[in-house]
């Protein structure tokens, strides 16, 4: 058995380097049982790591929200006719 846990320990171990892009795909994708496997092992022992990924899900939650929300709504800048008439002089002087 403690040949076992020794072998399971070298194939699971992973960094949090290695973590973090496997908290994203989590997200947006399905993990093979593998990277399941070994994220669940490393976010078991490191809590840096899953703050990492409750943030991450806060902001998914937070982006699904506002994106839910209508964005306001966008005046046109709509300049003067005399604001118009000053840029065009200033352009033909330039040039």
């Amino acid at each position: 058995m403690a040949k076992f846990n020794t072998w399971m320990t070298r194939k699971l171990r992973i960094t949090c380097e290695d973590t973090t892009p496997l908290i994203s795909e989590l997200m947006d994708h399905n993990l093979s049982l593998g990277k399941r496997l070994r994220l669940k092992f490393h976010l078991a022992m490191c809590t840096v790591c899953r703050f990492y990924k409750k943030q991450l899900e806060i902001i998914r939650a937070l982006s699904r929200k506002l994106r839910g929300e209508e964005a306001p709504t966008q005046q046109k800048a709509v300049l003067s006719e005399q604001a118009r008439t000053k840029i065009k002089d200033s352009l033909k002087q330039s040039n």
